[in-house]
């Protein structure tokens, strides 16, 4: 099961960056974002995101177009473990971490996971019937039994989406997967 995840995991991200390449001004990520705003007219919500890679669906614009919204973002701990961060302004409250994604910086404040209450989780794959294959760490696997109350989401480019993603029992599937 491992080289079946290896090699779809690499034949899906070696699609991602063709189409990232093929779209410059990051229109489908934008698309994608219109599509999440239903979600986002609520007063207040503690929103977790993530920096994108260079291949995934953009969404630090969403926080110029929600301040209503805190905005939190992952910060990866040993033991394959998350712990979210809110940042109000990219430039100053993030830094450089693994494998320089972007990650919040010391001083921004820790949200419990209890307090969360829209999570949208990256992925390399999705199936239609809510299966996810990540990048391999089990982080968000790890993370999304502590915080039931949240709705958890994702936004999938059409290059994202498979018909099969061999899964294992640790792996949990996302409910709600908006795609283009």
């Amino acid at each position: 099961m491992i080289h079946a995840k290896k090699a779809l995991r690499r034949e899906v991200l070696q699609r991602l960056k063709a189409a990232a390449a093929a779209d410059p001004a990051q229109l489908r990520s934008a698309a994608l974002r219109k599509q999440l705003a239903p979600y986002l007219q609520q007063k207040e919500l503690c929103v977790a995101i993530y920096a994108p890679l260079e291949h995934e669906v953009n969404l630090l614009p969403l926080m110029q177009e929600y301040p209503q919204h805190r905005f939190v973002f992952p910060l990866c701990l040993p033991g394959h473990k998350l712990r979210f961060h809110e940042v109000r302004d990219i430039a100053a409250d993030m830094q450089p971490g693994a494998m320089n994604i972007p990650e919040p910086a010391p001083h921004t404040p820790a949200v419990a996971p209890q307090d969360i209450d829209l999570l949208i989780v990256p992925g390399v794959a999705f199936t239609h019937r809510g299966d996810r294959m990540g990048y391999g760490g089990g982080f968000y696997d790890r993370f999304l039994p502590l915080c039931p109350q949240a709705q958890v989401m994702a936004l999938a480019f059409a290059e994202q989406m498979v018909d099969f993603i061999p899964t294992e029992p640790h792996d949990l599937r996302i409910e709600n997967i908006i795609t283009c």
